[in-house]
């Protein structure tokens, strides 16, 4: 669904191999997004390597949870990612988590249903239910295209 909202708020998604590059690491988040600022300034059509990333959007796997959950999680949050979500889709529960002023980040929200809203991507709110179910995807997407 971002990479249906986004154009219209003039930042940048991308989804998958988009390669970010970090002071010690890079990675290759599932889903990222970059605001309107960030991308005017260091992301060009023909960019391999993108900076950090004001949004990341992960999607749990078993094999992966723990450095999800771990070194990618304080690493992110070191590195100034002020927005972390973390989609278990064994679960169907999506946690939100939001960089503090010590570069930490604090669980905002972690539900299966109600609605979740952007910090970071402003006006970006949809149902949690959207992200599991498509029926309510089809739905939430129709809500963000008017």
């Amino acid at each position: 669904m971002l990479h249906v909202y986004v154009p219209r708020c003039c930042g940048l998604v991308h989804i998958e191999k988009a390669l970010c590059v970090f002071q010690r690491n890079d990675y290759e988040p599932d889903i990222v997004y970059f605001c309107p600022k960030k991308k005017a300034a260091l992301v060009r059509p023909e960019t391999l390597k993108f900076p950090v990333p004001d949004c990341i959007v992960k999607i749990l796997s078993e094999s992966t949870e723990v450095r999800d959950r771990g070194v990618k999680f304080e690493h992110y949050a070191a590195h100034g990612v002020r927005e972390y979500w973390i989609v278990d889709p064994e679960a169907e529960t999506v946690e939100q988590d939001l960089l503090t002023e010590e570069r930490e980040f604090r669980l905002n929200l972690k539900s299966n249903n109600g609605h979740i809203s952007s910090v970071v991507i402003s006006g970006f709110l949809i149902p949690v239910r959207a992200i599991f179910d498509s029926e309510e995807n089809l739905a939430a997407l129709a809500v963000l295209l008017k």
